[in-house]
């Protein structure tokens, strides 16, 4: 069970803290813990990443922290052609999003999931890449989501938070956060770069796909690291220093240019997250069209453990 505010301690609670706070604050890293945010959670905009419209009430959430449906922040494109679903939005879009959601150009936002396991973790993965890709960098994640809050018997609430309109604006993107289908087919034959297939080993291997994927198996090259490998038994991020020991080990360093896919880049924005933010490669990518896209552009796969 989690811990409810009740009555005029919890209405009051609600009314101290602001929907869209100033920032002037400096964020430790792209990672915060529970304890750092209990102490600083007036100074933040926490949004809630969930993919579905209940467990955000019936679970509870952090005192103040704004919804936010992963389901309205990926649009559709058309790459050679074909239209690819579940891609980021353009900036437009993207800008009126996170408006809405209550986030400003100077907020300091702290993106929490529900925590269940390592797929959460992925919808909070993924809009911090959007907010990285668009130029806002005073973006963090709440280390284990709002399951390791619970947990420790932190006060959760039931009930929606109103969020005040921001002024968002996208900034010019960051082009080299992002590859497209064009790009990943030129690393195939980089001996400098590497691709990274951040799913579980029977999608790697082709006995298992998605219905909305076209072909079973991998981009030939990429390298095998399942998402969850990065996450420790309590659902927290693994230390630095296993992660480092963990790519390395499967051949992904940081003087290589690495590109990191799944499906449709859920699960791959974790694959970023950890290389690129954590660990602090330079050149790490990630395919949003992933294998939706690879596969319904009829390009070859593999089968075969590399």
């Amino acid at each position: 069970m989690f811990k409810m505010l009740s009555g005029v301690l919890a209405l009051g609670l609600l009314a101290a803290v602001p929907a869209a706070p100033a920032a002037a604050l400096d964020l430790p890293g792209p990672l915060v813990s529970s304890e750092w945010l209990a102490a600083h959670q007036d100074e933040v905009l926490v949004l809630d990443v969930r993919n579905d419209d209940t467990s955000y009430k019936e679970g509870g959430h952090l005192i103040g922290a704004v919804p936010l449906d992963f389901r309205k922040v990926r649009g559709t494109t058309t790459e050679r052609g074909v239209e690819i679903t579940d891609m980021n939005l353009p900036p437009e879009a993207f800008s009126a999003l996170m408006r809405s959601a209550g986030v400003n150009d100077d907020t300091a936002v702290v993106l929490t999931h529900r925590g269940r396991g390592p797929d959460d973790a992925g919808y909070a993965a993924y809009v911090y890449w959007q907010l990285k890709y668009y130029g806002h960098d005073k973006v963090a994640i709440l280390d284990g989501g709002t399951t390791k809050w619970v947990a420790e018997n932190r006060e959760v609430w039931g009930e929606d938070e109103a969020a005040q309109m921001g002024n968002f604006k996208a900034r010019p993107a960051r082009r080299e956060f992002l590859a497209d289908t064009a790009q990943m087919e030129a690393l195939q034959t980089r001996k400098d770069a590497g691709i990274l297939d951040a799913r579980f080993f029977s999608f790697y291997v082709g006995l298992e796909k998605r219905p909305n994927i076209a072909k079973a198996g991998h981009i030939p090259g990429a390298t095998l690291f399942p998402f969850d490998a990065n996450f420790a038994a309590n659902g927290t991020y693994r230390p630095k220093e296993e992660l480092a020991r963990a790519y390395a080990a499967v051949g992904l360093g940081p003087q290589q240019a690495v590109a990191a896919y799944c499906n449709t880049a859920h699960v791959s924005a974790i694959s970023w997250f950890v290389m690129h933010e954590l660990l602090g490669y330079r050149d790490v990518m990630l395919y949003d069209g992933s294998m939706l896209a690879w596969s319904k552009h009829g390009l070859p796969v593999e089968t075969q453990l590399r």
